[in-house]
């Protein structure tokens, strides 16, 4: 009797511990994750932004492909609510100017979304967003320009911060492409060393 209750206060012991270990492994697995999320993004243009925008997706992949494709969405779905702001937003302004700016702005980042789009998929289909966004980071739309003739109201106000939070998704997910597929379209080919 008293052999059974032994084995029984192991057993139990046992599985207590490897239930321990189990969940301390569990928890640094999710520990590495959040920190490697967090070294990526520190290499971004827009840290916080890259942060807050991808922590849902780190659960799922940490890969930088499975991150950039991430980033890729994170940037489409603030441009769409961006884009949607203004289009809902031309409906109700009775503000020319206003009109104006937001018309601007919907266009141009419709635009955008339309080459985001075509992110899924191979690796060429990456270097094609790629390239847009960083033609699109050097001769950039600018909603600030487009609505510097509109008065100063919530509507440009809160257009403007969402066109701000869509920028800084692209800078991030150009930044996060390049480390898939190289920081150039073209790398140069590597020069043999000679030998003394």
């Amino acid at each position: 009797m008293e052999a059974r209750s032994a084995i029984r206060w192991y057993c139990g012991s046992l599985l207590a511990v490897v239930a321990a270990l189990f969940l301390t492994a569990s928890l640094g697995t999710t520990d590495g994750a959040a920190g490697d999320l967090k070294a990526t993004c520190a290499a971004t243009p827009h840290p916080d932004a890259c942060v807050r925008a991808l922590q849902a997706a780190a659960a799922k992949t940490t890969t930088p492909r499975g991150l950039a494709e991430a980033a890729i969405r994170a940037a489409s779905t603030a441009g769409a609510a961006a884009g949607e702001y203004a289009r809902g937003e031309m409906d109700v302004s009775k503000d020319n100017g206003v009109w104006q700016c937001l018309n601007e702005c919907a266009e141009d980042i419709e635009e955008a979304l339309s080459h985001l789009d075509d992110s899924e998929g191979d690796d060429a289909k990456l270097r094609e967003v790629k390239k847009f966004l960083d033609t699109a980071e050097q001769d950039a739309w600018d909603c600030d320009d487009s609505c510097k003739g509109a008065p100063n109201n919530t509507v440009k106000a809160t257009l403007l911060a969402k066109n701000k939070d869509f920028e800084a998704l692209m800078a991030v997910a150009l930044s996060l492409i390049k480390r898939v597929t190289g920081a150039g379209d073209h790398a140069p080919a590597p020069t043999p060393s000679s030998s003394p």
